[in-house]
């Protein structure tokens, strides 16, 4: 006797995670992390920044009234500017969560936030001498008397110590290089696989492929004399090949346990 029932497909192996993907995850939360850093220095040099900002103002030709308008922003300014660094820190690691499961759309979005983060870079590099999230805040005033309108305009980083430009500065040019590194392993052959989207197996509403029965409702064909009372009974031969035919069934998962042993039963008379 042949057994007939199709095998149950095998369910898709998990993915593996390759190293690239891997090195990548890492490095996102390593620049999650400079993030974080930089704005605990932001927050440590915060409560000397307004007089430092004060004195650069009563430096310059501006009137220093002007101190009575930008005085209490100023207090503020790196708080804010810290809050937005945990908040960049947040989304890189949701992002470095999203890569490490092989999301498709993680991924995009991934490349998505590193160009972004780079252009910031650039742009903060170039106005205030460090890519830093500080470099796009600032504090201006300005004032008018006989001798014309004077301007007062300072970027956040140079109100603080150099000690906080330098660090600012190693942290986020390790962040950029990290970010390009990024951008270069998820695009790597070796992470395309990881990121395909693996086709999801049909099954039943038994979790058996569509088309076949459901365990328990094989027709009785299929076992010789098992499941129909007026049947002959079985010989020795086809009693064992029907118990090797059960056995295997219940191996593939077509039948529980509590069939399998009714079935048995049956055979067993």
């Amino acid at each position: 006797m042949t057994d007939i029932a199709a095998p149950h497909p095998a369910p898709p192996a998990p993915k593996l995670r390759p190293a690239v993907v891997t090195a990548a995850t890492w490095l996102l939360v390593a620049v999650a992390a400079a993030y974080v850093i930089d704005a605990i220095m932001l927050i440590a040099g915060a409560g000397g920044y307004p007089d430092r900002v004060r004195e650069a103002l009563e430096a310059s030709d501006v009137d220093p009234r002007a101190w009575q308008i930008i005085g209490g922003f100023t207090g503020a300014l790196p708080v804010v500017v810290a809050g937005f660094g945990v908040v960049s820190a947040v989304v890189v690691l949701i992002m470095a969560a999203f890569v490490a499961r092989g999301s498709a759309v993680g991924r995009i979005l991934t490349w998505i936030a590193v160009g972004f983060a780079l252009l910031c870079n650039v742009c903060g590099l170039g106005s205030a001498g460090t890519p830093a999230f500080s470099s796009i805040a600032y504090v201006n005033a300005s004032s008018r008397d006989r001798s014309g309108v004077h301007m007062f305009a300072q970027r956040l980083p140079d109100g603080y110590p150099d000690w906080y430009r330098y660090g600012s500065l190693a942290l986020f040019a390790f962040g950029a290089l990290a970010l390009i590194a990024v951008a270069v392993l998820l695009a790597v052959p070796a992470a395309n696989a990881y990121f395909r989207r693996t086709p999801r197996l049909v099954t039943g509403p038994y979790g058996t492929p569509p088309g076949y029965p459901a365990p328990g409702s094989y027709p009785a064909a299929q076992y010789p004399g098992a499941l129909s009372p007026a049947a002959a009974p079985l010989t020795a031969g086809q009693l064992a090949e029907a118990l090797a035919i059960l056995e295997r069934r219940r191996q593939r998962g077509e039948l529980t346990d509590e069939q399998y042993a009714a079935e048995r039963a049956r055979l067993d008379g």
